[in-house]
């Protein structure tokens, strides 16, 4: 009867654990929530999205929801544009389009529910989609000092692109009269301690360099450091 009695017990105990793991509080486990894919020019640029949507995922979030909240997305004013994702921005020639499980999603549908295990995919083209992009990065990155200047931007490559062509194509980068040094990127200008340096796929460039020509998926990097 004892032997009876304990088991009894223990089972009742497993049953309480047990529907207690089971409570729908409404979120879901991160480890099993949606995940997202950024893609450019082909290139897969995931690093810093693990677990960002699966972190704010509850059950009845829409897509709009979501994707702000986890601060990945930033859209446009009015909700009908993504501006940019994971601090990368597009040149005017190119638009982001997202896909839902392999199927393209729209604004109109951006209020749709999400399922927990939802899968995105963010990625950069032409307009309308019609070419193969060759894409450039320019990369700008404000160190420890200037944080809120990191960003990149992705751009199209053309015939006999330079590093100068490139600068001065930005619109957010202003150059000297010599066309050979830079006074301001996103309207900020060093401090007397400070500098511009650039760099092409992580090696320093120097100013003999400015005319050297680019290739598509090249990365122009823009770094703010002290002297």
């Amino acid at each position: 009867m004892l032997g009876l009695i304990l088991i009894l017990i223990s089972g009742g105990c497993s049953s309480v654990a047990s529907g207690g793991a089971n409570v729908n509080t409404g979120r879901a486990d991160p480890a099993a929530g949606p995940v997202l894919s950024l893609l450019v020019g082909g290139n897969t640029l995931d690093a810093g999205l693990e677990n960002k949507l699966s972190g704010v995922y509850r059950n009845g979030i829409t897509i709009m929801e979501l994707l702000k909240g986890s601060g990945i997305v930033v859209f446009d004013e009015e909700g009908k544009h993504i501006r940019s994702v994971n601090r990368i921005s597009l040149s005017h020639e190119l638009e982001w389009e997202l896909r839902l499980n392999g199927k393209v999603t729209t604004a109109a549908e951006w209020n749709q529910v999400v399922e927990n295990n939802a899968k995105f995919t963010i990625s950069a083209h032409t307009a309308g989609g019609e070419e193969v992009l060759q894409p450039i990065i320019l990369a700008v990155n404000g160190g420890n000092r200037q944080t809120e200047l990191t960003h990149s931007y992705v751009m199209v490559h053309t015939e006999d692109l330079t590093v100068r062509s490139l600068l001065k194509k930005s619109r957010f980068i202003r150059m000297a009269e010599d066309n050979k040094t830079l006074v301001s990127v996103l309207d900020y200008k060093p401090l007397s301690n400070e500098m511009w340096m650039l760099q092409v796929n992580g090696k320093p460039l120097l100013e003999s360099g400015m005319d050297m020509k680019l290739r598509p998926q090249d990365e122009l990097e823009v770094n703010l450091v002290t002297r």
